[in-house]
């Protein structure tokens, strides 16, 4: 065997390892739960900040716990009573797409991504959430597509946490 073939055997198994090792760690990061709401680690959401803010004042501002609702397996903080009751008539209306996930990630591969409450932007009434600045930005370079895109995503992870809670409910019966 002359050195060009052992050298390309040796590249061949490099790549698949690190191929391999690679696929088993995208498999591992796929199985991990997502919760339907991105909280930290007392249960609130998008770290306490006020959802119905970006949207009255076009500011991310922080609740406090003395108006607070739980909703969709999250607690939500508010910056005043009003802010509470009308998250608390529409919730959706105001809660930030994607479970408040970064919304580029959700677009590129379905990555429940922690966002940054202060890293935002409203579109057509919806309140999207970033990881980064960057991240926003690309979002922002193509939003319709990568909407789409996320919505698809989106609703694929929401699939699976309903089936998910299915299996575990008929398993604990």
């Amino acid at each position: 065997m002359n050195n060009f073939t052992k050298l390309m055997m040796l590249l061949s198994a490099l790549v698949l390892l690190i191929g391999g090792g690679f696929s088993f760690y995208l498999t591992y990061q796929g199985n991990q739960p997502v919760a339907q709401i991105n909280i930290n680690e007392a249960g609130v959401a998008i770290d306490g900040f006020d959802p119905v803010s970006y949207h009255t004042i076009g500011a991310a501002q922080k609740g406090t716990r003395n108006f607070q609702v739980t909703w969709n397996g999250a607690i939500w903080y508010f910056s005043s009573l009003e802010n509470r009751q009308a998250f608390s008539k529409t919730p959706e209306e105001y809660a930030p797409q994607y479970g408040g996930y970064d919304a580029l990630g959700m677009a590129l591969n379905g990555t429940a991504q922690a966002s940054t409450p202060e890293l935002w932007i409203i579109v057509d009434g919806r309140l999207f959430l970033f990881h980064s600045g960057p991240t926003r930005n690309l979002w922002q370079e193509n939003e319709p597509e990568n909407q789409e895109k996320a919505d698809i995503q989106w609703a694929k992870i929401k699939q699976q946490i309903h089936y998910k809670k299915e299996i575990s409910t008929s398993q604990s019966k």
